[in-house]
This record gives structure tokens, C-alpha cells and sequence, in this order.
């Protein structure tokens, strides 16, 4: 097996969390230093290590056993941050749900995760009958106080820390378990190369379902740092600028950014922006050449949230590139380019050797086999990157029909599933889209002059994340094929639109989560 990879079907003993017992350490070297902070407060390491260490204490008792697996069902709030601690404190793994999902795809994920409980924070989001589910607020969880926090309780090989669900193209959505120590050692990886300190700041805009979330929380704690967590409203209302007062590291999606920079965030010098999830282009850096650092990083959940990095500035003057490198790789990553047919040189699909491999499909051994090669070692991307003459790889495609909304994985064929059951038929279609208006985003055809496209969209967002319904729908006389009688998704066309649309349009927008 080449160096750096590793054999999942390797056994090994019970072990404490890696990244509970490095928050652990933090407090006990600082604890009165902030660590973690909202619109509603700030809380010591201590108040964090007692509050955690006090809920996995009531996991406990609710029967969650280590290995089980928790439902975090949280609002940007300090307190979810604090709900996934005191999870994997627990020895348990988490399952984060995001409260802005229908309850139908809530409650979906925590049926297939076969979750223990659930740690419902500062959401009224209902979760499945049958479940035991702890509702708490902010307050009251860090309301908590213990004089000598418990020390984690080992978790049973090989360690999943959590289990984020993506889009299927099976038309469900599928969970990623990945070990905690993979998770661990991203964080000890990328923290010194972005020059993260105890002094630093991190300010978190992801989801937690969102698996840089992970990053956002341990980066910071895994320093003595200041987690501070920007609620929705924060965003909404264009607060952010207030947040960024000292050196700041921010992480966010290119979509994202250029939505915050329209709508005036100025940006201090001293900040550091994370840029992940998407294509990230040249002109979109030179806005920002200003500030200390901008950081490009790459890499499926399937890999442990990063397995490349790129720091972009100063921009070379001579680039005449329009995408930003990838860049190279991070957490021991090994990177392959597998040849493609038909092509020649330096390009291929990515697969991924490593510590970050994770563990695979949570009860899915046939996809889990499909993807994760050598016993599990590699994990085949079904990204196309190409490496430049310097060396340095650049994303440019994919070679499935899975896209990026503002930085979200979506597979097209789980929308179109969904799509063509509540239409009713499978006269329908959906692919990428771009409008001069709109901009990037799903574009769905029904092939039934009697569809009403608003209760479709309705019943849509009632079973999709907002981030999967289709912008526009399109009434049409047909769903075009090809000579193999499958969809033409090339020749579909708006019914007021003459162009036809580019083969590389769906494509090149594929995202790289």
C-alpha cells in the first residue's frame, strides 16, 4: 500500500475523543480565556468544558452509549458549537441537522442515522417521533457548572467523530461517517500553515450540517482562540463588519463573498478569508488583494473537509489563468490523477489517498464500494483537475452530473427524482443554469402544459433544502434525448430563450465539496 494511506479494515483500541481532548487541554492551560461568543454572550473555556462535559453526562443517562449516534439539531447559536462538543465527549458521534431543512428531509437523516437522541439548541424544529430528544437554549446549556468536567469517554474503532449527510443521486441523501482523528488532524495540519494563533478570532458563518463547520469550531479551540458564532440575522443585516475588529480568520464560499462585498462589507487588512466549496476566480482575490491572506482550499467531505490548500496572494501578474489553483496537499493527503479516456497529459479524475479517507457510506457498502478504492484507502472524486506547468492543480469539472449551489453539494438526479414524483411523471428535467439576472442556479423542465409551476415549487422547497429547489421552472412541449433515449440535458432550452446552451455550462459549475 503506498505511504501515507491506510487500511480501514486495521483494528485498534477504545480512545477519548481527539479533538474533545484537545479542547480539554485549552481549558486547563487558560480557562478563563473566551472561547466562544454570540449576539448573546461570551463563554470561558471553563464554561465550555463544564457545560459539555455536564450534557454528555445527561447522554448518558438517556442511555447513548459510546459509538451511538446523536442528532444535533442546532441554530447559529454558541450553543451549538458546545451541543457537538459535549457529543463526542460522550464517545458518541454526531449527526448535524440543519433546522432549515423540511421536516421531511430532518426527519429522514436521523431515521437512516439510527440516532440514540437528539440535542435539539435554540430551534422549535420538530424532530420524529419515537426519539429522545433534549431541548435546550444557549443559556441553559452553558448555564452549566461543574468544578471537574469528566473526562471524555473512549469511543469504541474506529471513531467516527461525526456523519454529515450530502445530496444522493439516488434521490435520498447519503451520510459520510469520518474518524475523529482524521478530522484532528486536519485541524493540527492547517491551523500553522494559515498562521492561526491563541490571539486569533474565527468568525463562523457555515451551517453546522456543513462539514467546514468542523473547521470553524476546532481551529479556533484547538489554539485557545475565540470562537465567535454570526447568527443569521448578523448576515442578513449586514453586521458582519462589526465582528471584524482584531486578526480575524473568515471562511466562506466565493458565491457568498461576492454577496457580502455587494452589499458594502468592508473587509479590515488584518483579516484572513477562507475560500472553499466552489470555483474560485482571479478577479473575485483582486477585490479582496487587501487583506492579509486569502487561502483557496479544496476537498471533499468524503476526505476530511480539506485535502488541498492555496494561498493566493500576492497574485502573480503574469497568470493568465482565470481559475486560482487548488493547490497542494494538506493532512498527508495523497493525490492521483487518474487518466480519463481519451485524454492525454496532465489531466485526469482526483482520487485521494491518505489519513483523511473517511470511513465511507453510512449503510451503503455498495456506494461505499464504489467510490472508496483499496479497501477503503482512496476515495475517487469524480472531480477532473488538471495540473498546470508550475505543478499546481486546478479544478475543471466533474465528471457526474453533481453541481455547487453557493457552495452546497447537489446531485441533479436527486432533485429530478423528487421532481418527477410530486409532478407525477417523468417527463421532467434539471440542470445548472445561468441568467443575466439570476445568476447560477437550478433551472427545472416539466414537459406537461397543465403543471402549476408555483404549488410545484411549494411542494419542492416542503421536501428539498432551500438550496436544492430550482430557481425557475420551465413549462415545455418535451423532455429532448439523446439517440440511447436518455435526457438531452445539452438541449434543453427556456421557452423564451433561442441560445442553446453550451455543453461545459452544467459541467464546469460542479462544485468541489
Amino acid at each position: 500500500m503506498p505511504d501515507g494511506e491506510h487500511d480501514h479494515a486495521t483494528t485498534g483500541l477504545p480512545s477519548p475523543d481527539p479533538l474533545a481532548t484537545m479542547v480539554l487541554e485549552r481549558a486547563r492551560e487558560a480557562p478563563e480565556r473566551v472561547a466562544v461568543q454570540d449576539s448573546g454572550g461570551v463563554w470561558t473555556y471553563a464554561e465550555v468544558v463544564a457545560a459539555a462535559s455536564a450534557l454528555a453526562r445527561r447522554l448518558g443517562a438517556l442511555g447513548v452509549a459510546p459509538g451511538d449516534r446523536v442528532g444535533v439539531l442546532a441554530s447559529r447559536r454558541a450553543g451549538g458549537p458546545v451541543a457537538i462538543l459535549a457529543v463526542l465527549w460522550s464517545g458518541a458521534t454526531y449527526v448535524p441537522v440543519d433546522p432549515g431543512w423540511p421536516a421531511p428531509r430532518r426527519a429522514t437523516v436521523l431515521k437512516d442515522a439510527q440516532v440514540r437522541a437528539v440535542l435539539a439548541v435554540d430551534t422549535e424544529a420538530g424532530t420524529p417521533d419515537g426519539v429522545p430528544c433534549v431541548d435546550l437554549t444557549t443559556p441553559e446549556l452553558l448555564g452549566a457548572r461543574s468544578a471537574t468536567p469528566d473526562a471524555p469517554r473512549p469511543r469504541p474503532w474506529p471513531g467516527a467523530a461525526y456523519v454529515i449527510f450530502t445530496s444522493g443521486s439516488t434521490g435520498a441523501p447519503k451520510g459520510v461517517e469520518v474518524r475523529s482523528a482524521a478530522a484532528a488532524g486536519l485541524v493540527a495540519s492547517v491551523v500553522p500553515l494559515i498562521g492561526m494563533t491563541r490571539d486569533s478570532v474565527f468568525v463562523a458563518l457555515s451551517s453546522f450540517a456543513f462539514d467546514v463547520s468542523v473547521f470553524e469550531i476546532f481551529a479556533p479551540w484547538s489554539t485557545g482562540g475565540k470562537l465567535v458564532v454570526a447568527t443569521e440575522l448578523q448576515i442578513l443585516a449586514n453586521e458582519l463588519g462589526t465582528l471584524l475588529k482584531t486578526r480575524t480568520f473568515l471562511q466562506t464560499t466565493p458565491t457568498v463573498l461576492e454577496h457580502l462585498l455587494r452589499n458594502g462589507l468592508d473587509l479590515p487588512p488584518d483579516t484572513v478569508l477562507l475560500l472553499a466549496g466552489e470555483r474560485l476566480r482571479r478577479s473575485l482575490v483582486a477585490r479582496v488583494a487587501h487583506v492579509e491572506q486569502v487561502w483557496n482550499l479544496y476537498g471533499p467531505t468524503e476526505t476530511t473537509i480539506y485535502a488541498t490548500a492555496h494561498a493566493c496572494l500576492p497574485l502573480p501578474p503574469d497568470d493568465p489563468e482565470a481559475d486560482l489553483p487548488i493547490g497542494t496537499a494538506v493532512n498527508g493527503a495523497v493525490l492521483e490523477l487518474r487518466p480519463l479516456p481519451g485524454e492525454h497529459g496532465e489531466s485526469g479524475e482526483l482520487v485521494i489517498g491518505g489519513p483523511g479517507v473517511a470511513l465511507g457510506y453510512l449503510g451503503r457498502p455498495d456506494l461505499t464500494a464504489e467510490r472508496f478504492l483499496d479497501r477503503g484507502s482512496r476515495y475517487a472524486t469524480g472531480d477532473v483537475v488538471r495540473r498546470r506547468a508550475d505543478g499546481l492543480l486546478v479544478h475543471a469539472g466533474r465528471l457526474d452530473r453533481q453541481v455547487k449551489i453557493r457552495g452546497n453539494r447537489v446531485e441533479l438526479d436527486e432533485v429530478e427524482c423528487v421532481l418527477a414524483e410530486l409532478a407525477g411523471h417523468g417527463r421532467v428535467a434539471v440542470r445548472l443554469d445561468t441568467h443575466d439576472v439570476v445568476g447560477t442556479h437550478l433551472a427545472a423542465f416539466v414537459a406537461d402544459p397543465h403543471c402549476d409551476v408555483l404549488d410545484l415549487r411549494r411542494r419542492l422547497a416542503g421536501r428539498l433544502p432551500a438550496y436544492m429547489v430550482p430557481t425557475r421552472i420551465h413549462r415545455v412541449t418535451a423532455i429532448p434525448t439523446t439517440s440511447s433515449g436518455k435526457t438531452d440535458h445539452r438541449a434543453l432550452r427556456a421557452p423564451e430563450d433561442d441560445r442553446a446552451e453550451p455543453a461545459s455550462a452544467v459541467r464546469e459549475e460542479a462544485g468541489t465539496r
